[in-house]
């Protein structure tokens, strides 16, 4: 029976419909004409269900594409359903049906690919939309990998990576991808969506192998992205080889294929989230050439494994960037480090050996060419530019291996001294970086030592820090056999600090954390010496001042100060002739007695020993000593040493003139200050009233000055006279302390001691205060003259009644009336002269100076300048001077019309008599 061509088609797709393949073998092989190849095909893939199991129709489908369909199969019977249609009806549904298209792909080399290629790729895209069983897919595949080039390159690349990602891997883990959206990825997202489960996986159970999926899923994935960029057109190669982007060249001109890039560059980033990570891939995974294939390995040609020939440089130089681009500190950042430097070395074939520990380097000091240091800059650290072919930094040979070693290790000293800093900051210290920024790591390094090393009272721990800074000061270079050529390199984390420096800084922390017997055995007690002595003087001066500063107690026993009395009780041996150590040992002598007197500062502030250092008159505050605690004045002897320690210890008060200042020697300051002292107790005895102390000190502790002494009349004085103007004064202020409670013979008394004052204050005080001083003492003399005066009275009263009065009539009642005085030894005397007058007074005077400036005695210049006093004050006038009404040839007021005529014959008839000075009258 004759059948149309629609109903053959009919009948065909029913069968489809059904899943009867057998039958539809039957009906192709006996209406091969009207079924073809691409009919069928599109048939299938329009109605065949995709539930169906590949099994049923792979191998009807082999045969059919390849035509050996057994004629033997064929068979000419047709339901009655079709049978009965009319030819035109057979027609019309036939039109009906509607039969997708097959997809057209195109290879490598733009051809298009065969029919059933294209029926596979459609009907797996088919299956995975539906059902999304990707077994089903290997199971449709798998017989036809071998067909097609094309279809092998898809199924290893598309579908292997999701079966392995989804039901071997990680089985648990819901389906994320279907084929069509992970074909849509862009190569970036694809790496990255292919290991974030492995990272997921990895931070919960810490076992997974990273290596694995780059090995098994994105590898076999770059494979069909590789051979898809394969054959680039002439222009578009023509591109790539111009194009200077990242990864596109090698420092030798060999293009570097582009994809694997991506994989670079997620290790890269991947290194700066977590470098523990990324340090593990690097470690499991061999680079582009280790990918697994699985089973479809067989079909893989070698020109595509050769593909990847040149990327284990590019790979390798991910590893170096991967340590410069991690801005971790952790702990074992360093650890991680060295590990990947070692695996760069070995995918390279280079010998390496170095392990994380000073004697290794020592042994291998560093040598580095001149032009490879020159070539390196400061933005190869960059992010953007540490994948670059150009970047000497990360390009992976023996150099910058041997740099990433050194400067590994160094943040590993660093990181052991307490110090952490990423990678990329210890590289760009050492080598790019200036003096003031190695300066600022070293201060730092020294901080977190102390803080590393504050509970190791051994001295081993700092012996070692030290060796270890050393090393990183140069990198070994200085003890290189190299060292005259690589010292010119300037390479090492100190290099721009002289090592100098280093020590002294060194040296510091050492006195800080208490260990100055180390120090001294190292600074000090071998020869040579590693630091200069000046240095090592100044360096420890300045830790004790700092002790010292920070004291809160001025009690040697404790504290800050008992730290200071220590370095300098174990360091000065080693300085005898220092003059700074025997200044700082009078400041603690002055610091430790002033420690047992209450004093407070300025606003109830309490003493420190700073106030010392930081007052601009250090004297002064043995002022505030006498001010602040009774009766301290008493202690007189213990004031005048703190006062010579001050002086000792160069703390003397500066003035405008201060070139006279330091002119004066030791012993001369000392004297100034000791005078200064004694005016202050005599003013502090005054304010207790303790008139007979501040007596005592004035008789027996003051005497003018050598500036005193030897100022000439009408010439201004000498300069740093304030310590003679305040001994002046006291002795003043003393004569003029007002009598309490006195009476009879103690007043008397009294104005002797204060007349006797006076006349001190008289020998001590400078030229423009001789007539405030006189004018004192003629106050005393009238008193005195009015109780001379008085007592003679009283004493005729009563010898002119005991003239009158009979022998034995004396009663109780007239002794009642006339009391009796008790009589001064002196009495009898002081009735028998005159009363006193200024000639007593210079008598006086003499006598008291005789005591405590004998000097005078047998000074020339004593005597001239007294004399010369006593001649500018009794001048006689000259008449031509009278005439001209007190005014003398330049209009002028003279000095003697200025001074009373009290003052200029007091002076003529006192004191000039005593020195054998005319008077007036003799000049006559």
């Amino acid at each position: 029976m004759e059948l149309h061509p629609a109903h053959v088609i009919l009948q065909a797709i029913q069968y489809i419909v059904e899943a009867n393949i057998p039958a539809l073998r039957s009906l192709v092989a006996s209406h091969a004409g009207v079924l073809q190849v691409e009919l069928v095909l599109r048939a299938l893939l329009t109605y065949l269900p995709e539930s169906t199991d590949p099994g049923l129709y792979t191998g009807f489908l082999r045969d059919l594409f390849n035509g050996t369909l057994d004629p033997l199969d064929a068979t000419d019977e047709f339901p009655s359903s079709i049978l009965e249609l009319s030819d035109v009806e057979a027609r019309r549904q036939v039109r009906k049906l509607h039969l997708l298209q097959l997809t057209k792909y195109f290879d490598n080399d733009g051809n298009l690919v065969d029919p059933l290629s294209s029926f596979l790729l459609d009907r797996a895209h088919r299956i995975d939309s539906e059902i999304g069983a990707l077994p089903v897919l290997q199971q449709l595949l798998e017989p036809f990998l071998d067909h097609s080039q094309y279809l092998r390159t898809w199924a290893i690349s598309k579908l292997l990576p999701l079966l392995r990602l989804d039901y071997e891997y990680y089985p648990d883990r819901a389906p994320e991808y279907s084929i069509k959206t992970f074909e849509a990825l862009q190569v970036g997202e694809a790496v990255s969506s292919l290991l974030s489960e492995a990272l997921r996986q990895d931070y919960e159970h810490d076992d997974i192998d990273l290596g694995r999926d780059l090995r098994g899923l994105v590898g076999p994935w770059m494979y069909g992205y590789s051979r898809k960029r394969r054959k680039l057109s002439t222009v578009e190669r023509g591109n790539t080889q111009k194009a200077t982007t990242e990864n596109t060249l090698t420092q030798e001109g060999r293009s570097t294929p582009l994809e694997w890039s991506y994989v670079n560059d997620w290790l890269l980033e991947l290194s700066i989230r977590d470098l523990s990570q990324a340090t593990k891939a690097f470690q499991q995974w061999d680079g582009p050439q280790d990918v697994d294939y699985g089973d479809w390995d067989d079909g893989v040609v070698e020109a595509d494994k050769e593909l990847n020939l040149d990327q284990p440089i590019c790979y390798a130089q991910s590893g170096l960037a991967m340590i410069y681009s991690t801005h971790s500190t952790s702990s074992n950042v360093f650890v991680e480090s060295d590990r990947t430097i070692h695996r760069v070395a070995e995918l390279l074939g280079f010998r390496t050996d170095r392990k994380l520990r000073l004697e290794d380097l020592k042994s291998s000091p560093l040598e580095l060419s001149a032009g490879f240091i020159e070539s390196l800059s400061p933005a190869y650290l960059l992010h953007n530019d540490l994948l670059r072919a150009s970047n000497s930094l990360t390009y992976p040979t023996n150099e910058a291996i041997e740099l990433a070693n050194f400067t590994v290790f160094s943040g590993h000293i660093l990181q052991s001294l307490g110090l952490f800093q990423p990678t990329k900051d210890i590289l760009a210290t050492a080598v790019f970086g200036t003096a003031s920024d190695q300066r600022n790591i070293l201060r730092k390094t020294l901080h977190a030592s102390r803080q590393q090393y504050s509970n190791f009272k051994d001295d081993s721990s700092w012996k070692r820090c030290r060796e270890q800074l050393l090393w990183l000061h140069d990198w070994g270079l200085s003890n290189s056999s190299r060292a005259n050529d690589t010292q010119k390199l300037s390479l090492g984390v100190f290099c721009k600090i002289d090592v100098d420096e280093l020590e002294v800084e060194f040296l510091k922390v050492l006195l800080l954390e208490g260990h100055s017997n180390l120090a001294v055995h190292i600074y000090c007690a071998h020869s040579p010496v590693p630091l200069p002595l000046n240095l090592v003087e100044k360096a420890t001066l300045e830790i004790a001042f700092g002790f010292y500063d920070n004291a809160s107690n001025g009690n040697r026993s404790r504290g800050g100060m008992k730290k200071t009395s220590d370095l300098v009780a174990i360091f000065q041996p080693n300085f005898p002739q220092s003059e700074a150590y025997k200044q700082i040992t009078a400041l603690l002598l002055a610091t430790h007695a002033l420690s047992y007197y209450t004093l407070v500062l300025h606003h109830g502030v309490p003493f420190q020993p700073v106030n010392i250092r930081s007052s601009s008159d250090a004297p002064a505050l043995i002022e505030r000593v006498l001010k602040q605690n009774a009766r301290s004045y008493a202690k007189l002897e213990d004031l005048l040493e703190i006062g010579r320690n001050l002086v000792k210890a160069g703390l003397m008060k500066s003035d405008q003139n201060t070139s006279a200042a330091q002119s004066y020697s030791t012993e001369r300051q000392s004297a100034i200050v000791e005078r200064r002292i004694i005016a202050k107790a005599i003013e502090a005895a005054l304010a207790e009233g303790d008139f007979d102390t501040a007596y005592s000190y004035v008789v027996n502790r003051l005497s003018p000055s050598e500036a005193s002494q030897g100022k000439l009349p009408g010439t201004e004085e000498m300069p740093n006279t304030t310590e003679d103007d305040i001994t002046w004064q006291a002795a003043y202020q003393a004569g003029r302390s007002p009598m309490k409670g006195t009476s009879g013979s103690s007043e008397l008394r009294r104005l002797e001691q204060r007349m006797e004052l006076l006349s001190q204050a008289l020998l001590l005080a400078p030229s423009r205060s001789l007539q405030e001083v006189l004018s004192s003492w003629r106050d005393c003399e009238h008193e005195m003259n009015e109780l001379l005066t008085q007592e003679s009275e009283a004493e005729s009263n009563w010898d002119s009644k005991r003239d009158f009065s009979l022998p034995g009539e004396f009663g109780q009642e007239d002794i009642a009336d006339i009391p009796q005085k008790p009589r001064e030894p002196t009495r009898n005397a002081m009735n028998e002269e005159a009363p006193m007058g200024l000639f007593d007074v210079a008598r006086g005077a003499a006598s008291a100076f005789s005591k405590t400036a004998f000097p005078l005695r047998n000074s020339g210049l004593a005597d001239s300048t007294l004399k010369g006093l006593v001649r500018a004050q009794v001048q006689p006038k000259s008449p031509a001077a009278s005439e001209a009404g007190g005014h003398d040839g330049e209009g002028r007021v003279r000095k003697r019309d200025m001074v009373s005529n009290m003052v200029t014959g007091g002076l003529a008839s006192g004191i000039g008599w005593v020195l054998g000075a005319p008077s007036a009258r003799d000049d006559h």
